[in-house]
């Protein structure tokens, strides 16, 4: 039975995200995993309190950091009582998510288009590369990923049966999307979409809709007001509102090197491949059955709406792209069901098979080169021999668990968190002799960092002079270590 197809996609997919699943966080986009895994540990070590999420560069501050809401990390916290600090829990939990993710996309595009439809957007969705590496990163991306599409699954739901229990599925699932990624307002278009499909313009007066909307944004305000008194008292942020490298401005998205960058570059060769690229274009021109099936054109639309105003991150950061690949795996996943029959079987006694079939065929074979390709290229970065881990390794032999440790490392907290220290991640132009000691006035006993981000004369002048200053460590051709005594 077709139904049961589902479920070997499922199991295909859990498999291939297995690999390196309990490598400790590094490698690619690894600044980003570091974080979510520190908030997770301390919230761990310092008492589980999910209100006052806590980073490692917190200087001399308690930690408190203004942010988005963290209940990625603290489901994982929660495991940390069982199995004590590991990086494996982070990656097994996202893994898992993906795949209930994987079968909310199933589900959605079943009941809107059709049932092959659905497990092709569901294969397509697990198998492109990017996916695969994200899917089992420490990074909260996948939840609340997951939770948009039930979010938009459990409304439909409501909409058209009208049983409360899915009015409150619905309203969980996007709150807690909401709250883990503001950005994720975008969810308003989809859900608007359809509720003007049941209602007509009488959506604005239905007083069940406006409760739903009263109730997503109580929570969401109230959060994100207590995240900014966490900023008043600490100064620490996540860059939530006013991050200089996320937003929009018109120079960014008046060049074409925005649009080639995003699009083709990240989404398009990154993302899809160009394998998997090609179906999506091609399913943004089959004709919709019916009105209702433009819901996943409004929610690419939305999802595009964000691009724009979120120009900057989306520029830089590949993983800004996942919220667009759900709807866009749709549509590839409607291209791919209406040429090739998920089952083989089918294939063989499909009627009306034309060159086109064949093309599919060739398609989704490169699809799955090219993303074996890609991944196996992301999972080189992941090297336990690598300077990361030896100079982690020494800093713990050099040091006490609560001693306060600069870093330089352009900001990147994954050096303080895989020493398992606290202190500052500072840029190399934040070396000279005046900073360091002001710094050690306030308790850092310990500066270390890689040689490579050295990168010219003057910062390697003053690391010369506070070579001078402090004790050696070490001090070879990959990190340095310097004991502030």
């Amino acid at each position: 039975m077709k139904s049961k197809t589902i479920f070997y996609i499922l199991a295909f997919c859990f498999a291939i995200r297995l690999y390196h699943i309990a490598f400790p966080v590094s490698g690619w986009h690894a600044w980003r995993q570091a974080d979510t895994a520190a908030i997770a540990k301390n919230f761990y070590e310092e008492g589980h309190n999910i209100l006052y999420p806590q980073i490692d560069w917190r200087g001399t501050t308690p930690g408190y950091v203004e942010s988005e809401f963290h209940i990625y990390p603290y489901i994982i916290s929660l495991i940390y009582n069982f199995t004590g600090v590991n990086d494996a829990v982070g990656r097994i939990l996202s893994v898992i998510t993906s795949l209930f993710l994987l079968y909310g996309i199933y589900l959605l595009v079943r009941k809107f288009i059709s049932e092959n439809a659905g497990l092709w957007s569901a294969l397509i969705y697990g198998i492109i590369p990017l996916n695969i590496y994200f899917n089992r990163a420490v990074m909260p991306e996948t939840t609340f990923l997951m939770c948009s599409v039930y979010g938009i699954y459990f409304f439909s739901e409501w909409i058209d049966k009208e049983n409360w229990k899915y009015f409150i599925y619905a309203y969980l699932f996007v709150v807690f999307a909401v709250l883990i990624k503001i950005p994720c307002l975008y969810l308003g278009f989809p859900l608007l979409f359809l509720a003007y499909t049941k209602y007509k313009w009488k959506l604005f007066v239905n007083w069940k809709l406006l409760l739903l909307v009263v109730m997503i944004f109580i929570p969401v305000i109230l959060w994100y007001y207590h995240a900014n008194q966490l900023l008043k008292e600490t100064g620490l942020t996540f860059g939530v509102w006013d991050s200089k490298d996320k937003w929009s401005n018109l120079n960014i998205i008046l060049s074409f090197k925005f649009y080639n960058d995003v699009f083709f570059k990240s989404i398009a060769e990154r993302h899809f491949t160009y394998a998997a690229f090609i179906p999506f274009v091609m399913g943004l021109f089959i004709k919709r059955k019916n009105f209702r099936e433009r819901l996943f054109d409004v929610w690419l639309l939305s999802i595009v709406l964000y691009i724009l105003l979120l120009a900057k991150g989306n520029q830089v950061h590949e993983y800004y792209q996942l919220p667009f690949i759900l709807p866009a795996a749709v549509f590839a996943g409607k291209a791919f069901a209406k040429y090739f029959p998920i089952k083989l079987s089918d294939f063989s006694s499909q009627e009306n098979k034309n060159w086109l079939s064949y093309v599919f065929i060739l398609f989704f074979v490169f699809t799955l080169i090219l993303s074996f390709l890609r991944i196996s290229n992301f999972y080189k970065n992941e090297d336990i021999d690598s300077p990361l881990f030896k100079m982690s390794e020494e800093i713990k032999k050099s040091s006490d668990k609560n001693d306060l440790i600069i870093t330089v490392c352009n900001g990147d907290p994954l050096f303080l968190y895989r020493a398992d220290r606290k202190g500052w991640a500072v840029n190399p132009d934040k070396i000279n002799s005046e900073n360091i000691r002001d710094k050690k006035n306030n308790g850092a006993k310990i500066i270390s960092g890689e040689k490579s981000v050295l990168e010219n004369d003057e910062e390697k002048k003053n690391f010369e002079e506070l070579k001078k200053q402090y004790k050696v460590i070490a001090d070879n051709v990959d990190y340095f270590i310097l004991k502030l005594n």
